[in-house]
């Protein structure tokens, strides 16, 4: 796009939109004749705007981590406590899950695709993957260290957890509702309060 020339879309809404088509039909059902409908402008217009469909879904992805982080896992990165935090980001988490028609989370929803989605998109799905691991393990540590588990048993329930996260979004994903997403959430939740050692 020429310098000067105002664009004739609102950049916000288009990528409301085009993360609204990514996350119904995945990165390769989504072709840029249906970023064209779906966003009411022209491919030239996607191009000048914001590059191939690679880089629009990276720049999608860059707006949805902002608000994941804000809203579910920076609270987690934050907190000082151990097993606590852990159950406050598991009911943070069902609630962001529930808030978008339970139809799980959009970095988890093109994780599924499987295969390589090309350097760009893979490399943004695979740094949130270690991301929200670490942020796991990090509170499984904090409870270590306040002795409500043992230490050996850290990496071993990041995982865990981490298993326990995207096969919620898989549920949600495939159409489980509501409730059930509600009840998958649960049933993690009274797992991490068992893992909490009486007194010594």
């Amino acid at each position: 796009m020429p310098p000067g020339r105002p664009r004739k879309f609102d950049t916000d809404t288009a990528l409301t939109d085009a993360q609204d088509l990514f996350w119904r039909r995945g990165y390769r059902g989504t072709t840029t004749r249906d970023l064209e409908r779906a966003l009411g402008i022209n491919q030239s217009s996607i191009y000048n705007a914001f590059g191939s469909k690679a880089d629009l879904l990276d720049t999608v992805l860059e707006r949805y981590e902002h608000q994941l982080e804000a809203e579910v896992i920076g609270p987690l990165r934050g907190s000082r406590t151990g097993l606590a935090s852990l159950e406050a980001f598991v009911d943070r988490f069902v609630a962001w899950l529930v808030a978008n028609g339970a139809r799980g989370c959009l970095i988890a929803r093109l994780m599924g695709e499987g295969g390589d989605l090309g350097p760009t998109v893979s490399g943004r799905l695979n740094a949130y993957r270690h991301e929200l691991r670490t942020a796991l393990r990090d509170g499984l540590q904090r409870a270590a260290d306040a002795g409500e588990l043992a230490a050996s048993s850290v990496d071993r329930r990041a995982d865990l957890l981490l298993s326990a996260i995207l096969g919620v979004n898989l549920g949600a994903q495939g159409g489980a509702g509501e409730k059930a997403v509600r009840t998958m959430g649960e049933a993690i939740r009274a797992e991490i309060t068992s893992w909490k050692l009486g007194p010594a």
